[in-house]
């Protein structure tokens, strides 16, 4: 109610996502001296950041016509610099204006910790676009591969080109497919360009005021009986629609253990059939860590939900799993497979359903004591053979 209620949005690096942030502060010292607001700075815009290494490509084709070589290798920089960026590495990112931002954690210190255990969920609110609409969000995939195809086809072009040249041959059919692979990045790049400028605000009830709501009952539920065998991290990232910016930052100033840490991600649980995310990612199928995966399905059924998949949206274990780290998402979908009122004007307060936000702390409470007994338990077998 506060965060989609009285504040106006939640857009990242705003004052309204400041104001959240602190509230979110406040909530949490509640249950744990233990909280800190851990302040970063990224860019504001990443659908212009894509958008700029699509446009890149028509100084490849200018530099092809007379430099096929050189064309492939700034274009082959390019391409590289947007792969890492859409895998949540900082490309070129790093040297744009950045503004600020931030995450707060809260910590719960077990008296024998085995493992860390990290639950997740976004606090700032999306914009409303062109490209955030239903009928659009399950493309956004099938346009991101043909673009990634596109650019491809361009830098072989401009290989072809450069053989050709060598053997003084006519390269009139590289240079046409050429074109047709620069239009498209110059299309895809419009889109972006046109999408974000009309972009307007929104509550961000479901997503995701929703996810932190379940974050706070964490906080309360471990407060009053802290798990003994793992430390418990609450993180509310700010700066989620910036790309993951804020779980990209955690990642980068906690040095983590891969192999005795766990993140489990809240995101858009409000409303929908409550799900977990056995597969998700846009580029390539992420699939969620089995020993999590092995111990949600048992609990599953008990607190009402079922197993499923998201490819259309990146969600906040998209930067662990990216990274090889043990993760898993509860999200809510709707028929289509989809978050409901995913940056979208109709994300009010409304929409949320108490019960859905009940359901997953409550499994989320379970999941977590039982996955530390679990692992506990897997650590001292192995210390005892």
């Amino acid at each position: 109610m506060y965060l989609a209620g009285r504040l106006l949005h939640r857009s990242a690096q705003s004052e309204c996502e400041r104001d959240a942030a602190e509230y979110i502060e406040r909530r949490f010292k509640e249950h744990t001296p233990e909280v800190s607001s851990e302040s970063f700075f990224c860019i504001e815009n990443y659908p212009y950041l894509f958008a700029s290494y699509f446009s890149e490509f028509l100084v490849v084709g200018i530099l092809s016509i007379y430099w096929p070589l050189m064309a492939f290798l700034y274009g082959g920089a390019v391409f590289i610099f947007y792969l890492m960026e859409f895998s949540g590495f900082r490309g070129l990112s790093r040297f744009m204006p950045q503004y600020p931002s931030q995450n707060v954690v809260a910590r719960f210190q077990a008296v024998r910790p085995r493992s860390l255990i990290v639950v997740t969920a976004h606090y700032d609110s999306g914009c409303a676009s062109p490209l955030t609409s239903p009928a659009v969000i399950p493309w956004l995939r099938i346009v991101n591969y043909v673009l990634i195809a596109a650019m491809v086809v361009v830098l072989a072009t401009c290989v072809s080109d450069f053989i050709a040249v060598r053997n003084g041959e006519s390269g009139e059919i590289a240079m046409a497919v050429r074109a047709l692979g620069i239009g498209m990045l110059m299309a895809g790049a419009l889109a972006l360009f046109m999408a974000s400028s009309r972009g307007e605000d929104i509550r961000g009830a479901n997503g995701n005021a929703s996810g932190v709501a379940a974050l706070l009952g964490l906080a309360d539920a471990i407060g009053r009986d802290q798990p003994e065998e793992a430390d418990v991290w609450l993180v509310a990232t700010g700066s989620h629609e910036s790309w993951m910016g804020g779980m990209r930052q955690f990642l980068t100033e906690h040095r983590l253990d891969r192999e005795n840490t766990y993140f489990l991600n809240l995101e858009c649980i409000g409303t929908g059939d409550l799900h977990v995310l056995a597969k998700e990612g846009m580029l390539h199928a992420l699939r969620a860590d089995p020993a999590m995966l092995r111990r949600a399905r048992a609990l599953a059924d008990r607190h009402g939900l079922k197993e499923g998949s998201m490819r259309a949206v990146p969600t906040g274990a998209y930067i662990p799993l990216m990274r090889d780290m043990k993760a898993m998402t509860v999200m809510g979908l709707d028929e289509d497979g989809l978050p409901p009122h995913w940056n979208q004007i109709s994300d009010r307060v409304l929409e949320v359903e108490e019960k859905s936000i009940a359901q997953v702390t409550a499994f989320s409470d379970a999941f977590i004591r039982e996955l530390a007994r679990e692992h506990a338990a897997a650590v001292l077998s192995s210390q005892a053979g």
